[in-house]
């Protein structure tokens, strides 16, 4: 045998496919769900860092939603002087605004008790325990939802516009007096604003635990799959979205097409790993949608990190 065919896979695949093996062992009904707001079901957080100046806000257009993201300034006790942290990106903000979710969900209350070892457990519940600076990465990302509001409008047949502006976290100890040199952003109470809580409450959308694990590492699968939890199992016909259209819900960071088409089968191929119940195809057309079960059973079977 050569090198390569005795080489083993590495640790970061075999946990993918153990992540995979555990899905597909857990019943439907035993799924535990994280949930997003439906209007993130449409319009995204930036994948990678977008590197905004103060000044800048993200904006995500889809259709007729619309989502702009604006940094607040925290101040640095040490310093006195503002500081502006970024926009939340990547997964891992969208993991961990789920998993937020899902405790305010939990314990029926806008102010979420959290005790000090939940970031770690919540890790190692993901898979994202490999590499020591997860944790660190993890808090950047609380800190950037912290002091980011996020603005959702939709655009009504009429022509006239929705908006509401939305502070996801409030209440955050940003830079605590126990060590004020540090960033420690996971502290015993969160407190989500009234409005985004009301909009949690009364427009979630459960997504299973299980099938994010397998696609923890990736925004776009990630968001690829919230949009197919959110439309698959409400359609009443097929639905097909032109790949015009496809690249811009999902590819608005990449500018060729070709390089888009190729970048979203890659996508797809890992969601479906995931959510195996979902019926869509492509070609050179564009993609095609079938209505589907939901990837959760409606009894709700929260995280607990």
């Amino acid at each position: 045998m050569s090198g390569t065919e005795d080489k083993k896979p590495s640790r970061y695949v075999q946990s993918r496919m153990r992540l995979v093996m555990e899905s597909f062992e857990t019943p439907k009904e035993e799924r535990q769900h994280l949930y997003m707001p439906v209007a993130l079901a449409h319009v995204y957080f930036p994948r990678r860092d977008a590197k905004l100046a103060p000044t800048e806000s993200w904006k995500h257009t889809s259709g007729d939603f619309s989502l702009r993201i604006k940094q607040m300034s925290v101040e640095n006790p040490l310093t006195g002087e503002d500081q502006f942290l970024g926009v939340p990106f990547g997964p891992k903000a969208r993991l961990l605004l789920g998993v937020i979710n899902a405790l305010a969900l939990q314990q029926g209350s806008n102010k979420i008790d959290i005790e000090a070892d939940t970031l770690p457990k919540f890790l190692q519940k993901m898979g994202l325990t490999d590499g020591g600076n997860q944790i660190n990465q993890a808090r950047n990302q609380i800190a950037r939802l912290a002091s980011s509001i996020i603005s959702v409008s939709y655009r009504q047949a009429d022509g006239s516009s929705l908006q509401a502006n939305i502070p996801i976290v409030k209440g955050f100890d940003l830079f605590p007096q126990s060590q004020p040199g540090q960033l420690l952003l996971w502290k015993r109470h969160i407190h989500l604003s009234l409005d985004y809580w009301e909009e949690l409450q009364k427009h979630p959308l459960p997504l299973a635990l299980e099938h994010l694990r397998i696609l923890s590492g990736n925004a776009r699968a990630i968001d690829f799959y919230s949009f197919l939890a959110y439309r698959l199992h409400s359609l009443k016909k097929p639905l097909f979205l032109t790949w015009p259209i496809m690249k811009e819900i999902f590819g608005g960071d990449i500018d060729r097409m070709d390089n888009f088409k190729a970048k979203m089968r890659h996508t797809a191929g890992l969601v479906r790993v995931a959510y195996n119940d979902a019926k869509f195809s492509c070609d050179g057309q564009g993609w095609t949608f079938e209505k589907s079960p939901a990837p959760i059973q409606r009894k709700q079977q929260f995280i607990v990190p």
